[in-house]
């Protein structure tokens, strides 16, 4: 990957890094209340998800760069209004602009990546797990500097200045040095830009309604999904009564990042050794991310916490690197895009469904229930597919078998 590309993945995730910290802080200054904070951010989830699908059909019609261009605008108004807002009206406004720029920016610059990296014969295990080591990189260093920008000017104007910034460096580094051939669409000649844009949903859709392979994915990752929801919505409440310092928070959430990039190289490295056992390596990985989940609920120290967490982020991040590298090998180039964000709404669903999963199991048990529960949902789904995966090889390898002593007696 050329550094410019690099530079401006990392930027991406940056800008968000600057702003997770101290998202509800930010809300909370520029117009919202305590009672309306959460409806703000479901409001924000609800256009993100709408969009996902329909943004990733774009990206694949008329471009990622412009797909990716037109994000980074987006993100660029919404900040400008965030920074401007002093009412609830232009904060919402803000948010439902900040909604659509993510959805726009989810899975068109990645697929551009991909496409070139094809062209070019470079590994594909390489160029995810490169991605994955910049995207949690832009984050964790986002997020220190987020935390120090908080004290620059007032009501958080420095991260909101900051993520001005990058958006606007973004717009020029993608408008500058950012190549992609013209999009060819022969299948779709003669039809209208409404009839295109169907054409095109209904084959990512195909392709996800794909028996196998496929589908198992596509559970996987929405079992992901509720997987990273329930670590992230719950592993703070846990530590809350060791009175666990806030820098450890802090410490904590960085060294967590720190581990998905180790588990991103572990999995590149891997990849390049069983190119051909890719699901077996990949169910080897989840199967242990289920079970730490399932040990993280019985967690009953500060440590414990601390360690399990850890554990479970190694894990998230070669799973995923082994994941997006398939998911890429098979789904086509011309649909790409699409493909990606239809498994990014997959996985955000999956996070919805998490949520209320939490509260109905907080509302009647030990909040911790619901990693026993997401754990074992993860560990029984992979450990079924491994047994009906080795049932499904078993008569084929015969057959094969058969095949070659008939060849041999002739």
């Amino acid at each position: 990957m050329r550094k410019t590309t690099q530079l401006i993945y990392f930027l991406r995730f940056f800008g968000s890094g600057v702003i997770i910290p101290v998202l509800s802080l930010i809300l909370l200054s520029r117009g919202a209340t305590i009672e309306t904070i959460s409806l703000f951010i479901g409001l924000y989830s609800a256009t993100v998800i709408a969009a996902e699908f329909p943004s990733g059909v774009f990206a694949d019609l008329y471009g990622r760069k412009t797909s990716f261009l037109l994000s980074s605008v987006l993100s660029l108004v919404s900040y400008t209004l965030f920074l401007f807002s002093r009412s609830g009206l232009l904060l919402l406004i803000g948010m439902i602009i900040n909604g659509f720029s993510r959805a726009f920016a989810s899975g068109s610059f990645e697929a551009l990546i991909i496409d070139q990296a094809t062209e070019n014969n470079f590994p594909l295990e390489r160029v995810t797990a490169r991605l994955a080591i910049l995207e949690s990189a832009g984050i964790a260093i986002g997020s220190l500097a987020g935390g120090l920008l908080a004290d620059i000017g007032s009501r958080f104007s420095g991260n909101l200045g900051a993520n001005i910034a990058v958006s606007a460096v973004l717009i020029v580094l993608v408008a500058s040095f950012v190549r992609e051939a013209p999009r060819e669409h022969t299948q779709h000649a003669g039809k209208t830009h409404l009839q295109m844009f169907r054409a095109q949903m209904q084959e990512s859709l195909a392709f996800a309604k794909q028996r196998g392979i496929i589908r198992i994915l596509l559970v996987l990752c929405l079992l992901m999904g509720i997987s990273l929801s329930v670590i992230e919505i719950y592993w703070q409440p846990a530590l809350e009564p060791y009175q666990t310092s806030y820098w450890i928070f802090g410490l904590v959430s960085s060294l967590a990042f720190g581990f998905v990039i180790l588990g991103s190289w572990l999995a590149e490295k891997l990849l390049s050794k069983y190119k051909k056992s890719w699901l077996g390596l990949l169910l080897l990985l989840k199967a242990p991310l289920g079970i730490g989940l399932i040990l993280f609920s019985f967690a009953a120290s500060e440590f414990s916490i601390i360690g399990i967490y850890l554990g479970l982020y190694l894990l998230i991040g070669s799973g995923s690197v082994v994941e997006n590298t398939y998911l890429n090998q098979l789904a086509p180039a011309n649909s790409r895009a699409s493909i990606l964000s239809l498994f990014s709404l997959v996985l955000q669903l999956g996070g919805v469904l998490a949520s209320i999963c939490g509260y109905l199991v907080s509302s009647n048990a030990d909040f911790k229930k619901i990693w026993l529960l997401a754990g074992a949902l993860l560990l029984v789904f992979t450990i079924a597919t491994a047994l009906l995966r080795k049932r499904a090889v078993a008569p084929a390898a015969a057959a094969s078998a058969a095949t070659v002593a008939a060849q041999q007696e002739e």
